[in-house]
């Protein structure tokens, strides 16, 4: 099994890191809100670097993190030695019905290419009256990332390049979750200040999953658009400025299997 985030694995946490503390606040959130039982199982979908997960392995929880990236999976191993990880396709997991209590989607919906064949499954494994938490951070509409962002999304348009709708496919998802819920919640789980600049967009972009599966001259092509523009927009690559992201939850209590 492979995934687009094999290449970039090494490298992923460098330019995603989560400020001190912040893994800590959205688990705390998550047990507060759920009011989940110290022994309730945990699954971690696109459990990634262990980015999230490692502050679940930290305090104890009876955690597995899944990924179809076994890359992925090792940079969360080095980090976390104690962590009960497991490549496998998110689509046809290796649990049984009803298995978990707690099943996490952290920034998953959005970059998912079937999110109701995903989300069938997580259902499959989730025990009724359970609950699957959304996760996703969330920056300023007017920030350096939201702008640069839309900004080279018309730019792949133009160069035919079909943009990719993460917050659609992610309302979508989060639509047919509601559906089928008995309750659900959505809050501010962590709050906090960075300084972003323009270059770091751009260095973290080459990295995206996504974007780096492009053909090397296109990537390199819409990169210079994109930093001839920001260099106007911004002043200049790396000028600073600060703002607030938040990280938001939706959970909902899953009320029934679907029917087969």
């Amino acid at each position: 099994m492979t995934s687009r985030f094999d290449l970039h694995a090494s490298e992923f946490e460098r330019h995603r890191a989560l400020p001190a503390g912040v893994p800590e606040a959205i688990r705390a959130a998550i047990r507060e809100v759920t009011d989940a039982q110290p022994s309730a199982r945990v699954l971690d979908l696109g459990a990634g670097s262990g980015r999230f997960g490692r502050a679940f392995v930290e305090a104890g929880d009876s955690y597995v993190g899944v990924d179809l990236s076994l890359p992925m999976l090792r940079e969360f191993r080095l980090r976390s030695s104690a962590a009960s990880l497991l490549q496998a396709d998110g689509e046809q997991l290796p649990f049984r019905n009803s298995h978990f209590q707690l099943v996490l989607l952290m920034q998953v919906l959005a970059g998912s290419n079937n999110w109701r064949g995903l989300l069938c499954e997580i259902v499959r494994v989730t025990a009724p009256g359970g609950f699957v938490v959304v996760g996703h951070s969330a920056a300023p509409a007017n920030g350096v990332d939201v702008q640069m962002k839309k900004q080279l999304a018309l730019i792949l348009e133009e160069m035919g390049i079909a943009a990719h709708e993460p917050k659609k496919s992610r309302d979508q998802a989060l639509a047919w979750l509601q559906a089928l819920s008995s309750q659900s919640t959505q809050l501010t789980a962590a709050s906090w200040t960075v300084q972003r600049t323009p270059q770091e967009f751009l260095d973290r972009h080459r990295s995206g999953a996504r974007f780096s599966a492009l053909p090397a001259a296109l990537q390199a092509e819409a990169l210079q658009k994109v930093s001839e523009w920001a260099a106007k927009t911004f002043g200049a690559l790396d000028n600073e400025f600060p703002e607030v992201h938040n990280f938001e939850l939706h959970v909902f209590r899953i009320a029934n299997h679907l029917s087969s």
